[in-house]
């Protein structure tokens, strides 16, 4: 804490300043934003709480800056020439892209140091949003070429294997489609862990699989909350003990999606 606030008083002249009511309301809006994007691409909150003080603390004349971020809202609040500027905003998760939290990260950042204004900043965000993630051809190859590891892993034999690669295909193929009309975790979850298990256990009443449970595991891997957990372990040692038990809970949510499916495939088979 004395290092980050000896760091500031060094910088002190590199901050920037509002100059009216419209500049201000502009860093409410970009601040709103760059929370919004961040929590939505999977930034832990705690991540996006010292994003947002970072910017502000890089203007020199706004008092009582305060964020409050959880997984479902942001709340955003500064003042401003004795007048309170506050925002809300409901958050709804989208895709994990941890290439754009770095770069939205960065920005703060820059701002702290004196190297970006707010009209560059607003346009970085732009672009940063703009920016295309990989194609579905490439998230398929992917997913498809860990099947095989994951098996062997989780005790398959090198013939398992190559059935995990072909049923990890299909899976992949499905992620892609229930992404593209937006399917709800619960249900996309749901039917990912019924649609692997249904053809690992076909597959093992027309050929001998040796382990088929350990191609049932690797189906379930690209389904598993890891970063759900992971984000909630660290808002847990950050002191955040609300979002930490949202997103526990989420990741419980998500998981007994994936049992349920795992076992209705194994019922129905």
């Amino acid at each position: 804490k004395l290092f980050h606030n000896d760091l500031f008083k060094r910088r002190e002249g590199m901050l920037q300043s509002l100059r009216d009511e419209k500049e201000a309301k502009m860093l409410l809006n970009f601040s709103m934003k760059i929370a919004k994007s961040m929590l939505s691409y999977g930034a832990e909150v705690y991540r996006v709480e010292d994003t947002v003080n970072r910017i502000y603390r890089s203007f020199d004349n706004i008092k009582a800056a305060n964020s409050l971020v959880t997984y479902n809202f942001v709340i955003v609040s500064f003042v401003y020439d004795d007048n309170t500027y506050t925002a809300m905003r409901r958050v709804v998760l989208g895709d994990r892209d941890l290439e754009k939290i770095a770069l939205l990260n960065d920005i703060s950042r820059r701002m702290v140091m004196g190297g970006c204004t707010l009209d560059y900043a607003f346009k970085k965000m732009k672009e940063i949003k703009a920016k295309k993630r990989y194609s579905n051809t490439s998230v398929i190859i992917a997913l498809t070429l860990s099947g095989p590891f994951f098996a062997i892993m989780f005790g398959g034999t090198f013939k398992d294997s190559l059935y995990a690669f072909f049923i990890m295909a299909i899976e992949a193929m499905f992620l892609t489609l229930t992404a593209k009309y937006k399917l709800t975790s619960f249900v996309s979850n749901f039917l990912g862990a019924f649609i692997a298990t249904i053809l690992v256990m076909v597959l093992n009443k027309f050929f001998l699989i040796h382990n088929p449970f350990s191609i049932i595991i690797a189906g379930l891997m690209p389904l598993v909350p890891g970063v759900q957990v992971t984000n909630a372990v660290r808002d847990f040692m950050a002191g955040d003990y609300l979002s930490g038990m949202i997103g526990i809970q989420a990741a419980i949510f998500v998981s007994t999606a994936i049992a349920l499916g795992v076992v209705m495939g194994l019922k129905l088979v």
